[in-house]
């Protein structure tokens, strides 16, 4: 056999040139590109033997069906893996001899043929997308980390069907992309079987096994499923039928809007404990972070509001993303934006109530300022030359900037004439893959604007758009504009959305360091918190006040400051009954007492000893305050934490709060010796648990120690990027900056990146808006 190291000699036959391929880590887009003109009819039939060990390994085995359009090159298959994870491999019925190299497994020329081939190999499975925990797992492939876990063609427009078998501990379930078809006894396990799936992305093949409970209920002549592991009954009984009519609902007006059925065989999902994201669109198969599907007691309007906005966002997703699947990774924003964009559209009528301009505006806008008004903002589309960057095209630009940029579309094209054009791409593209400009060219004929024009301000330019080139409606303007504390005199009689405006505009306005004094503006958001009744501007208002008093307050303002923040937000519980109101004031409280007598009566609450009328606290409540008093309390920390471990009933929370106890200890060697423990990956892979623990060791009352982290973390973060999911690095970034506001913190971010000229683009731009808010924070303090 002839082994291909290095450079693979490539024959476009019908044009008789030769091309020269490397085989090179990640899938290049040059290698996208030439599989998707040589593969078609691809199928993948996949095995799994999962024991109930963690420890031990997953043994695979795979067939692999394609018709090659031209035989005379070898075929890169991808595989992220060591050489010995590769068992056996046969060829067309030839046994090779397997040797990955650089992240691929090379099927020679001689070995091909034009027309059907067949490639079956055994394997063990790599761990790093399989998030295994002590008794279950589940995948995450997105962008590119199938390839992680088993061979394939591990690239978007490459569609293929898929047949998965899995073989269980006997107290196991599982969930996949196909209707099962059979659970049979197997030896001492359990073997379930998957219907073929429709034409599916690799990065949306998934499945989900462990010890779940199942709960069903009628979608038609059809059943939705709904695995978790919550062990609160109540916590279940007030909020699973909610889940499954927001499911059905959420289907039933997409395919209204688009005039297209439901295009999948089923639409389950799975709750799952600190779930990377808040949730991720499998094929029938969406998986989401239990804790914001399953609410507390009470939840405040901006909780049902998130819930309702997260599941219409994950199942718009199968017709935006799934049905029609972005050609290549810098389009992973197309699927984005019409999923938020089309949520936004739908949850309306869930909430009669609410006013769902002031809604999109504070959901959608605040998280996209931060990036543009940074030194690293980055445009809507932007260019990807390797799926193992891709990770890095995700980001607040592209799931909130632009569905402010659709929205403006939708009103130049016009509403209806919008719908038609999407209804036109989905199907004209239906099971297939389109990019950006071939949803311009659909929808450029139906408006007199020259949309091509257009878009490359909007899509392909960064920072805030000039006002000439935004659509004449205040409603839809996006950027701030100058404002003064003295047009808070008439707070009460502006409309909601001008209310709105308004927080957000001053906010900037002090970030950017106008004329508005930090405390003075502080001052005047409490006068707001005492009186607002809207909860989504109380909300906003209360999260502008935590930054202030965390890290944007000189001392001197902010030790003034503190006991009349206390004293407003005890007196607000007080005086309300409204319990989303009482939640959100508490929440707050909580988070930004220091004061001796507030943190006792936290304390008594905590141990049960007191009580705020009106609110009730769940596990997950009490977990989360014993956190925070921890870090306030560090004489009694062990103890609290300790305490609150023996008590917990659910288990993956108590695994949750051991994890995070070392980040919690008021020692800074236990806190030293934590942090270090983290460049050891496998420290690493329940990231929302990292992401908290970062949190707690860059806590502000504990910044002029943790200044000490911010060069070995960003000095991980290239590995980060690798070995981490697509919100990892982001998340690892601003759960160590954002809390820090000393020339040293900025010294040693700026000395980094000058001292790495050639850094990565992505991951400098990355670095650069976490950076802002400290650069910020150092400016007004001086």
């Amino acid at each position: 056999m002839r082994v291909w190291i290095g450079w693979l000699v490539v024959l476009l036959g019908a044009c008789g040139q030769v091309d020269e391929l490397p085989v090179e880590p990640g899938v290049s887009l040059a290698l996208a590109e030439h599989r998707a003109e040589r593969l078609a009819g691809l199928h993948y039939s996949l095995y799994f033997d999962i024991p109930a060990q963690q420890s031990q390994p997953i043994h695979g085995e795979m067939e692999i069906r394609f018709t090659l359009a031209n035989a005379s090159a070898p075929l890169q298959l991808d595989f992220r893996a060591g050489a010995e994870a590769v068992k056996t491999l046969v060829v067309n019925g030839r046994a090779l001899t397997a040797l990955p190299q650089r992240e691929h497994i090379v099927l020679p020329a001689t070995s091909l043929r034009t027309g059907t081939n067949t490639v079956a190999i055994t394997f063990v499975a790599g761990d790093s997308a399989l998030n295994r925990n002590p008794d279950y797992l589940y995948t995450l492939f997105v962008p590119d980390r199938a390839r992680t876990a088993f061979p394939l063609f591990d690239q978007p427009d490459l569609k293929a069907t898929w047949e998965l078998s899995l073989r269980l501990p006997t107290d196991w379930t599982a969930l996949a992309n196909g209707p099962l078809l059979v659970a049979a006894p197997d030896a001492g396990a359990t073997r379930y079987r998957f219907a073929v799936t429709e034409p599916v992305s690799s990065y949306l093949f998934a499945f989900v096994a462990g010890r779940f409970d199942a709960v069903s209920q009628s979608w038609g002549e059809r059943d939705m499923t709904l695995l978790h592991r919550e062990t609160d009954p109540d916590m279940l009984a007030r909020n699973l039928d909610a889940i499954f009519a927001q499911h059905r609902a959420a289907v039933a007006w997409l395919e209204d809007y688009t005039g297209i059925a439901y295009p999948f065989a089923k639409l389950d999902f799975a709750l799952i404990p600190a779930f990377q994201y808040g949730g991720m669109e499998h094929v029938g198969a969406i998986q989401y972070r239990a804790e914001l599907l399953l609410l507390d007691e009470n939840p405040t309007d901006e909780e049902l509001l998130r819930r309702a906005s997260l599941i219409a966002h994950e199942v718009a997703h199968m017709w935006f993303g799934n049905l029609v699947t972005m050609r290549w990774f810098n389009d992973v924003w197309t699927k984005e934006v019409f999923a938020n964009f089309m949520a936004a559209k739908m949850v309306n009528p869930e909430f009669p109530d609410m006013d769902h301009e002031l809604g999109f505006l504070l959901r959608h806008y605040p998280a996209a300022y931060a990036v543009d008004r940074s030194a690293g903002a980055n445009p809507i589309r932007q260019h990807l030359g390797n799926l193992n960057e891709a990770g890095q095209m995700y980001g607040p630009i592209i799931y909130n900037k632009a569905p402010i940029m659709m929205r403006q579309l939708e009103r130049i094209v016009g509403e209806e004439a919008f719908r038609r054009g999407m209804r036109e791409y989905l199907s004209r593209y239906a099971h297939g893959n389109a990019s950006w400009p071939a949803l311009v060219t659909i929808l450029d004929p139906l408006t007199e604007v020259d949309l091509r024009a257009w878009s490359e301000v909007w899509v392909h330019g960064s920072g805030f758009p000039e006002p000439s080139l935004q659509v004449e409606d205040e409603a839809l303007f996006y950027g701030p504009r100058p404002a003064r504390l003295a047009d808070l005199d008439g707070w009460q009689d502006l409309a909601l959305v001008d209310r709105g405006r308004l927080l957000l505009d001053l906010y900037e306005g002090v970030l950017a360091g106008a004329d508005i004094s930090a405390p003075a503006y502080a001052d005047a958001l409490l006068d707001i918190v005492a009186e607002e009744p809207n909860q989504l501007l109380l909300a906003t208002a209360l999260s502008q006040l935590s930054r202030l008093q965390q890290s944007l307050l000189p001392d001197a303002a902010r030790g003034k400051l503190q006991p009349r923040l206390e004293a407003v937000l005890w007196a607000g519980m007080a005086a309300s009954d409204e319990a989303g109101r009482i939640r959100l004031l508490f929440d707050s409280l909580s988070l930004l007492a220091v004061e001796a007598e507030s943190l006792q009566r936290l304390l008594a609450i905590w141990r049960g000893e007191a009580s705020v009328p009106g609110l009730q606290l769940s596990e997950n409540d009490r977990i989360r305050l014993v956190e925070r008093l921890a870090l306030r309390l560090p004489e009694q920390a062990q103890a609290i934490v300790s305490a609150q471990l023996a008590k917990t009933g659910n288990p993956d929370s108590r695994r949750r709060l051991a994890f995070l106890a070392p980040a919690l200890a008021p020692d800074p060697a236990v806190r030293d010796r934590f942090f270090a423990s983290l460049a050891e990956p496998g420290n690493r892979t329940t990231e929302n648990w990292v992401l908290d623990a970062l949190g707690y060791l860059h806590h502000p009352s504990r910044t002029a120690h943790s200044v000490r982290y911010i060069l070995p973390s960003l000095e991980l973060l290239e590995e980060i990027q690798v070995t981490g999911d697509i919100f990892f690095p982001s998340g690892w970034l601003h759960a160590t900056l954002e809390n820090h506001h000393s020339a040293e913190a900025v010294a040693t971010v700026r000395a980094f990146l000058a001292a790495m000229p050639d850094y990565n683009e992505q991951l400098r731009m990355k670095i650069l808006q976490a950076l802002d808010m400290p650069l910020r924070a150092q400016r007004l303090a001086q």
